[in-house]
């Protein structure tokens, strides 16, 4: 049997038998204890159903992995400095300086959550095993060469997005270019960060690979959780974007627009976006709600469809059942309402922030309401409430303020603020008509993107491949010197306790380096 390793030490996968089976099952956390599950082996490769199973882990496994502490809002939101959480909250502890504010240390948070970045390379190596058997299972195995390729491409895709999600927090990431059998163990020698780009452009090569394999779904929102073509194009633009390729940007940003056959909500159904395929704006989406049939929601571990405390991050109160006294709130007088917002006109400021008084350890402010179906365990009773929305990583919104970026950095400056029109004129603001320069049309798609996208895990890294134009890090509360590109003070650092021990030729990201008693 063989197995994919990303680290020296040995793996040890939580996808058994009856994981996988289940799909949802309970991930232990140690990652490198040793191999994958006999289940993995050749009598497991033999039909489809049961590609179609290691498929779905792959997808539930990669859910697991960002909700895991939350860090997907805190990678990509909180380190914005848009929301801040109570003062008393012991799981984050944020050191956010009133000069300049919000100049976060991320040393105080969770250790095994945020600075280790082991559990992505499950979804890896799961992706892995998926290309490397399907492509020698027999033709009687599936129903036509289209359907095998379906799956190769679903596994090109999420190998590639889980690369680019990890660059996009951590920075170099340790590459898997090779399988080990079981023989190897312990012959494994140690790997070495590869060089962010370098990999991104694999990462491209596996994209235009799995758009071979993959068709558009004319937007059907019943679709958006798994990966089609549109997906793939989505990816590919936001790829070429943080490479500063805006021409390339631009092209694959169109592919989506014209080819994908999705459409923006109007403001009367913005927030069926999260609602759970049934938007036509969404492009991808985790599913998140609430399944009574899941067997892992009474413990409501990481596997669980509906999982209270990731979209309740955002939430107390009357919001979410009385469950918190204390959330993430977006200070008055903060990022979200003196800069991004205009608090008497923006329809999506007026119907998605409630104004809230200082309580619970929270500062006076702002709560988030985007994520507010819900559903009962108890319906008749309306007891044991539960958020009952999926979480969207690619929405169309997304995709023309990226496409709009693109058009600025070739000069179109009307095209790009044609594209900044969709989005603000839905909301009720105008802001594009009276932005004149490049750097200013760039500057108003940035606060757009800031507040079209605000609370979805994504602003943060829009501020970082902005910097080298707009140097909105340092306004948000980072030192001019931290975000360096030589310094890379903008990545998270990594447990070089937890992971160099694995990987002696691993190296610290330089800031953190440079800083080690921060």
């Amino acid at each position: 049997m063989k197995i994919n390793l990303f680290k020296k030490k040995q793996m040890k996968w939580c996808l058994s038998a009856t994981a996988l089976l289940l799909l949802f099952a309970s991930c232990n956390k140690a990652l490198h204890d040793g191999p994958i599950d006999s289940t993995y082996g050749d009598a497991f490769w033999v039909s489809q159903s049961n590609v179609e199973k290691a498929t779905a882990a792959l997808y539930g496994q990669f859910r697991a992995d960002i909700r895991q502490g939350q860090s997907y809002f805190i990678f990509g939101d909180l380190t914005s400095g848009t929301f801040l959480p109570a003062s008393n909250n012991s799981n984050f502890q944020v050191k956010a300086s009133t000069n300049p504010p919000y100049n976060f240390s991320y040393v105080p948070y969770k250790e095994g959550d945020l600075q280790d970045w082991s559990r992505f390379y499950k979804v890896i190596a799961q992706a892995n095993l998926i290309l490397e058997n399907v492509p020698k299972m027999s033709a009687s195995s599936f129903p036509s060469e289209s359907s095998r390729n379906r799956y190769l491409g679903e596994a090109l895709f999420m190998r590639a997005y889980t690369y680019f999600y990890i660059t996009r927090v951590w920075g170099d990431p340790v590459y898997v270019s090779r399988t080990f059998n079981d023989v190897d163990y312990g012959h494994i020698p140690p790997i070495a960060r590869s060089d962010e780009d370098k990999v991104l452009d694999t990462c491209l090569i596996d994209l235009r690979s799995a758009a071979g394999y993959l068709d558009y779904t004319d937007g059907n929102p019943s679709l958006t959780t798994r990966a089609n073509k549109a997906t793939v194009y989505a990816i590919m633009a936001q790829i070429f974007a943080w490479q500063h390729q805006y021409d390339s940007t631009h092209i694959y940003c169109q592919k989506v627009i014209q080819q994908g056959g999705y459409s923006l909500e109007s403001m009367d159904n913005y927030a069926n976006i999260w609602k759970g395929k049934v938007s036509s704006e969404s492009i991808f989406e985790l599913p998140m709600k609430y399944n009574a049939d899941d067997p892992n929601f009474k413990s409501q571990n990481d596997w669980a469809e509906a999982k209270f405390d990731f979209f309740g991050t955002f939430l107390k109160g009357d919001l979410v059942d009385n469950k918190n006294t204390s959330c993430w709130v977006a200070p008055s007088g903060g990022i979200v309402d003196n800069t991004l917002f205009d608090t008497t006109k923006d329809l999506r400021f007026r119907r998605f922030f409630r104004k809230v008084a200082a309580s619970g350890g929270d500062q006076a402010g702002y709560l988030l309401t985007k994520y507010t179906d819900f559903n009962y365990q108890n319906p008749d009773a309306k007891t044991n409430a539960y958020i009952d929305n999926d979480l969207v990583l690619i929405r169309l919104a997304d995709i023309y303020l990226l496409d709009a970026e693109a058009l600025a950095h070739q000069n179109d400056l009307a095209g790009a603020k044609d594209n900044l029109e969709k989005t603000e004129s839905r909301a009720g603001i105008d802001s594009y008509k009276d932005v004149q320069t490049k750097n200013d049309v760039l500057t108003e798609i940035l606060k757009e993107r800031g507040r079209e996208l605000i609370g979805e895990g994504i602003w943060y890294y829009d501020l970082i491949r902005t910097e080298p134009e707009l140097h909105w890090l340092e306004r948000v509360g980072y030192p001019a010197d931290r975000v360096l590109p030589q310094n890379k003070g903008y990545y998270w650092p990594l447990n070089m306790n937890t992971l160099f021990p694995y990987d002696n030729l691993l190296t610290q990201n330089p800031w953190w380096s440079a800083n080690a008693d921060r």
